[in-house]
């Protein structure tokens, strides 16, 4: 006779259906792990289980304000402090993707009340500061992190990331080496010790560490770092090594071919084998763009509102409605235009710092944009609240800057996508100095697509070269717009001429933004400064005009940004 078990109790059937709607969501399947959910949901509405997990199910699926209102009613339903802890952590997550950075900062503050043992609630409360500005408060977070879990390594390399993102790189590298003294085969810190010694020019000594990060991890992204530290000149050791992540058998992760593909691209160039140069960096990005496709058309749309509300009458209507006395340096143009080499010679001035790329205008545009979006028909609003938004708006981008040290000295804001906001610029900012780089088109573009240049926002046009070009021609129409809405206001900077003419071009840049001539402006090779972007090496040698005319050597793998730039433009004026 067959033995007949016993039938399952309510609450067998509950935690079976529950692990098996977890084994959805952690296998990816989203929607199969929501419809499980949702069936334990309606049997049981005030399951924390299922409530906490139809939350995370919801922040997979990129629904951020139903995922925080499923974590707070799994906080009414915690059986313990340890799980109403993750949920104050899931659901500052939560609040923190909706925008809403003051709860987001108060849910994590009650994660770490709940449990003070978990390290990851502390930097995920500093990123939420770092986020919102609050430079200071995410600085001391991550310090009382790194005190309170002494042999946890991650905060020391949080802490790292967020001084390396605000220009402090020496300290960045001292973070980094306590993480690495905490745990000694932690890859990604060796890798962030290399990469902060190359933006301190420090590049003889960045590849020890980087060397270090490949051994014990052989797949981190770290061959293109080394290739440059090597001045692209690897031996054939290492040449293996980073062809056989190309191996199909090997099966390496489409960032570790990525990582090996630009290294030989630019490992051919350098050997003036430019067929084989492009196919490596043709596979590159065309895996970049898998995954990462440029949406075209919201810049398109972005241009004509910007071009729509931003027109000369109201501009003069609102000069003189901001009076911050600030006077920053912007620097702007496309990426690869020069942008990073007229900085490094402004920096060199004893009476400006470097203030590198800033994100400030892009967030306060944003902002801006919320707020006069809101008043609908009323937008952008009468004079006076118009007037005290751009007011609010300097006043706000002067507490962002305060991490720059020697506040009362004049700044650099290089943001190369800064054009976008130059009537914003003008009216919040009367003393700014605005500088517009300039380069060859087609050298600009091909410049970015060989560089694996990462757009800070949405989408990246630079792994394609069609979208290249289609964005370099976006970017001509905004400019066309505020030369037209803002004559005389703009310094224009070619960068050939600049190369052509160093001292000239210096003395010109440091007229127009009142500054007297120095003498070390002209060795601005020489400034050690930290330099995080991808003319990090360039930077620090002498100028040299070999760079001019290098897209030319790949011309005829170029058409489709020939082509995209040859629109509606004269042939002559692109090549």
């Amino acid at each position: 006779m067959l033995n007949q078990q016993s039938p399952p109790t309510k609450s067998n059937l509950h935690t079976s259906h529950l692990m098996q709607a977890l084994a959805h969501y952690d296998a990816g399947e989203y929607e199969t792990a929501r419809a499980a959910c949702d069936e334990l949901l309606q049997l049981q509405p005030e399951d924390y289980g299922a409530l906490h997990l139809a939350g995370l199910i919801a922040t997979a699926q990129k629904r951020p304000p139903q995922a925080a209102d499923f974590f707070k009613q799994a906080l009414n339903h915690a059986p313990d402090a340890q799980n109403a802890a993750d949920s104050w952590y899931e659901l500052g997550k939560a609040l923190r993707a909706a925008g809403d950075l003051r709860q987001a900062e108060e849910a994590l503050r009650r994660a770490i009340h709940s449990d003070p043992r978990t390290c990851s609630y502390a930097i995920e409360l500093a990123d939420i500061y770092a986020e919102g500005w609050k430079l200071n408060l995410a600085v001391e977070t991550l310090k009382t992190a790194v005190n309170r879990f002494f042999t946890d390594p991650a905060p020391c390399a949080a802490l790292g990331n967020l001084l390396n993102r605000y220009g402090k790189q020496a300290d960045a590298l001292m973070a980094f080496g306590m993480a690495v003294e905490r745990k000694p085969n932690y890859a990604q810190a060796h890798l962030a010790v290399g990469s902060t010694l190359m933006m301190l020019g420090r590049f003889a000594e960045a590849e020890a560490p980087l060397r270090e990060a490949l051994r014990l991890d052989p797949m981190i992204k770290a061959y293109y770092q080394l290739a440059q530290v090597r001045k692209f000149k690897l031996d054939a050791g290492d040449m293996e090594a980073i062809k056989q992540r190309l191996d199909p058998q090997l099966n390496a992760t489409k960032d570790a071919r990525i990582d090996a593909l630009f290294a030989l691209s630019r490992i051919y160039d350098q050997q003036e084998d430019y067929a084989a140069a492009f196919s490596y960096l043709e596979e590159a990005t065309r895996l970049h763009r898998s995954t990462n496709k440029f949406p075209d058309n919201e810049y398109e749309a972005m241009v004509e509102r910007i071009m729509a509300l931003f027109t000369p009458e109201f501009l003069a209507r609102y000069a003189g409605k901001s009076a911050s006395d600030l006077a920053p340096i912007f620097i702007l143009g496309m990426f690869r235009s020069g942008t990073t080499l007229t900085e490094q010679i402004l920096a060199s001035h004893s009476q400006v710092q470097g203030g590198g790329e800033l994100m400030c205008m892009v967030e306060i545009a944003k902002q801006l944009g919320k707020t006069w979006e809101a008043r609908r028909a009323l937008a952008p609003g009468d004079d006076a609240t118009v007037g005290d938004d751009l007011t609010n708006a300097a006043a706000r981008y002067r507490e962002m800057i305060e991490h720059l040290s020697g506040n009362n000295l004049r700044f650099t804001d290089k943001l190369p996508l800064n054009f976008f906001y130059i009537g914003l610029i003008h009216l919040l900012f009367p003393k700014a100095s605005i500088i517009y780089c300039h380069r060859n088109p087609v050298a600009t573009c091909f410049s970015c697509f060989q560089n694996n240049i990462l757009m800070p926002a949405n989408g990246s046009f630079t792994h394609d070269l069609t979208d290249l070009g289609r964005f370099y021609k976006l970017h001509e129409r905004m400019m066309a717009h505020w030369r037209k809405a803002l004559p005389g206001r703009i310094l224009e900077v070619e960068y050939e001429n600049l190369v052509e003419d160093i001292e000239t071009g210096i003395r010109r840049l440091l007229d127009f933004c009142d500054l007297e001539f120095e003498q070390q402006c002209l060795d601005f090779h020489s400034l050690k400064r930290p330099v995080a972007t991808a003319s990090v090496m360039q930077v620090r040698k002498p100028l040299y005009k070999g760079a001019i005319d290098h897209w030319k050597n790949y011309e005829a793998f170029l058409g489709p940004l020939l082509e995209a730039l040859r629109a509606d433009t004269p042939k002559s004026d692109i090549v």
